[in-house]
């Protein structure tokens, strides 16, 4: 058997050509799990909590804490043939017998008897040592790169196996002692590589846990989370008003391994260009950082930061050469402006139905006339501007077809809008078609102009209703039209626009532009309202309402999404109180005794067959506070409305602690009934508190 077996750290490093920046660290966290998971699937004991995986543009690595040198030993239990089977009439064992025997290793007399209520086995406890680290860790190892999730793998040299870049180098070492293996063709060792210029090596690493600090000693910060503090400390340190976008510094830190901030600057005859143009020709083209105006202004200046891969000894020249790549890009910027503004806006219209924006339900011109017929009804029902929402949705698209969102696809509305104040469009059609295409991600803003609020419902609504219309609604992992955002979108807008208009009423409206091009099952819209509703779960899910106060509130008789919104944050603060779990108790019981009972009868009682005190008494209580919560349902006080419908707390428990609901007497029983029922009906008209029971 083994010795009690020792750990040490583990040191897995992958060294590779520049990896791609945008799948690195999906990739790394990947490795890392899987590694994770095989090590504990196979029984070998280390410290997840401090382990961690590193990566630079050249490397993956994991440095898993305390690993086993082994697995431990185990004590198993194995059950053989029937006692029956394994001896013949004369006591000697069998064929069966003298197998299992040869398969535990024993001898048939040194077997034991398990007896249980189904008969007598043979039986024998054995104890199996447990396999070195060495033995299993290449396989673990191996089925972890099998699993990772490689966008694009590539063969190299005349190899038979592929990985996301070609591998160079492989260390796999634990504690001082390198564990003797091959991987994409290398040996494993216990050399890396520094920094290409700075100190390119190959570097020794004697022991695991000195990883990071060797790099770090030859210009590598390995420590991607430390590497990602370093270059926004240094963007914020060369110039105090940088535009930091998250997405733009996790990609640009994976393109470094020794960051050093530079800061330059282009000609100010530039800025004449929308800046939002601007914006996307640095971070996209040439992942430079904008410098704003202000820390929170939207304008920027003719300035910029650059993160640099080495320390320069002539910073001087890196800046320039960082200003000669940029003019390029800022002049083709200017000059797609220029072509684009030759024309107004409206001449782009036509040029929408060469575009087809899905087959079955036609071209972008198509949707275009569609948002803008929508809209003018959403305008009508909300008595918002009819005309400026009817023209800016026509509007909404032609941006599509210039040259600078040829370019610059994210730009698309954003020219939209500039070009429209530039074709003297009004202010309120210009800012509506900037807005529209908002909120573009988790966490934008919703468009905050009321005429961007209905073009943007009218096309996202037109989204969702054409494409489940043609049969492509999302499916498992694949939503190509982006349907689960286009609903997150409509629902944010009218429930933070608190918008009073039906979500039926949207999805009715938006089916009328459909009619005679394509066929609309009768259940469609049900099927979308349904989609969209899943998605309002999982917004007020992260929220942190619970899935039971969500239903609770998606029961009652909502209207409009600010209707929901305001029943939902009412029950929410309503649940806090002292009346609140009793009377969710009391409604999850009246809706089993009804559902149970079967009841779809009337709610009108007769006061002669409330023969007890306790049902009078509830009676009177529901009729007393009726009156007062008609007058705040009405307003949509809710809340208050709930406050005063917990004084039937207590006429509800004596009432039950008195009253036999399902009496012998069918009358009494009915009446009963109706009485539960017509309590209950009071609290749906907010929400369903027997979802909370």
């Amino acid at each position: 058997m083994n010795d009690t077996p020792h750990s040490a750290d583990l040191l897995v490093e992958l060294g590779c050509e520049e990896l791609p920046p945008k799948a690195l660290d999906t990739i790394r966290d990947a490795f890392f799990r899987s590694v994770c998971d095989g090590l504990e699937k196979n029984h070998f004991a280390f410290d997840p909590g401090k382990s961690r995986s590193y990566s630079t543009p050249r490397r993956i690595a994991l440095l898993l804490s305390a690993v086993a040198s082994s697995q431990p030993d185990q004590d198993l239990e194995r059950r053989g043939p029937a006692v029956k089977a394994a001896f013949d009439a004369d006591g000697k064992p069998t064929g069966a017998a003298l197998g299992f025997a040869r398969s535990v290793g024993r001898e048939v007399g040194e077997l034991e008897t398990l007896k249980t209520d189904k008969g007598e086995w043979l039986y024998c406890r054995i104890q199996q040592a447990g396999k070195p680290l060495d033995e299993l860790l290449y396989e673990i190892l191996e089925q972890a790169i099998r699993q990772l999730p490689v966008p694009k793998p590539m063969r190299w040299s005349a190899n038979d196996f592929s990985f996301i870049r070609p591998v160079h180098w492989l260390i796999v070492l634990h504690g001082d002692r390198v564990v003797p293996g091959r991987l994409f063709g290398l040996d494993a060792g216990r050399h890396t590589r520094g920094h290409r210029i700075h100190s390119p090596g190959p570097h020794v690493i004697d022991n695991a846990q000195e990883y990071v600090g060797v790099l770090q000693d030859a210009f590598v910060l390995a420590d991607q989370d430390y590497r990602r503090e370093r270059i926004r400390q240094a963007l914020t340190e060369s110039v105090s008003t940088v535009r930091i976008d998250e997405s733009l510094l996790d990609e640009v830190n994976n393109l470094v391994e020794w960051p050093v901030a530079v800061a330059g600057e282009f000609e100010e005859e530039f800025l004449d260009v929308p800046h939002g143009a601007l914006i996307a020709s640095m971070q996209d083209h040439q992942k430079f950082f904008p410098v704003g105006e202000s820390a929170d202004s939207d304008r920027i200046t003719n300035r910029f930061v650059a993160v640099s891969n080495l320390e320069s000894r002539d910073e001087a020249q890196v800046r320039e050469g960082y200003e000669r790549v940029i003019r390029p890009r800022l002049a083709d910027a200017r000059f797609f402006m220029e072509q684009d503004r030759q024309r107004v806006l409206e001449a782009y219209l036509p040029m929408l139905d060469r575009a087809i924006f899905q087959k079955q339900i036609g071209t972008v011109g198509d949707k275009s006339r569609r948002m803008s017929v929508l809209s003018e009804k959403i305008a009508e029902v909300l008595n918002g501007p009819v005309v400026d929402s009817k023209r800016a949705a026509l509007l909404s698209k032609c941006d599509l077809m210039t040259q600078m969102v040829g370019e610059f696809p994210e730009l698309q509305g954003l020219m939209g809008g500039f070009y429209a104040e530039h074709s003297g469009e009004n202010e309120a059609v210009s800012t509506a078609i900037e807005q529209h295409y908002s909120p573009r991600f988790s966490g934008d803003r919703i468009p905050q102009s009321d005429v961007g609020q209905i073009i943007s419902i009218a096309d996202r609504a037109d989204t969702l209703v054409g494409i489940f219309a043609a049969g492509l609604k999302p499916s498992g992992n694949k939503d190509p039209f982006a349907l689960r955002r286009a609903a997150l979108g409509l629902l944010r807008i009218l429930l933070e626009g608190k918008l009073a208009i039906e979500l039926n009423t949207v999805l009715e409206l938006t089916a009328q532009g459909f009619h005679g091009k394509i066929e609309l099952p009768d259940d469609l819209l049900t099927e979308i309202r349904g989609f969209i509703v899943e998605r309002l779960r999982n917004y007020y899910g992260e929220q942190g309402f619970s899935t039971e106060l969500v239903n609770a509130a998606l029961a009652s008789p909502w209207s409009t999404l600010p209707d929901l919104d305001s029943r939902l944050r009412s029950l929410d603060r309503f649940m806090g109180g002292e009346a609140a779990s009793s009377l969710a108790a009391s409604n999850k019981r009246i809706g089993n005794i009804l559902r149970k009972a079967s009841f779809t009868g009337s709610t009108n009682i007769d006061e002669k067959l409330l023969v007890l005190d306790e049902e009078s008494a509830l009676f009177d209580a529901i009729n007393g506070v009726q009156s007062s919560v008609e007058p705040l349902l009405s307003n949509g006080d809710y809340e208050a409305g709930l406050d005063i419908l917990a004084e039937l707390r207590g006429p509800v428990d004596r009432f039950f602690d008195a009253v036999m609901v399902m009496d012998e007497d069918p009358s009494l029983r009915n009446n009963r009934l109706a009485l539960l029922a017509h309590l209950k009906g009071q609290f749906d008209r907010i929400a369903d508190l027997s979802v909370l029971g």
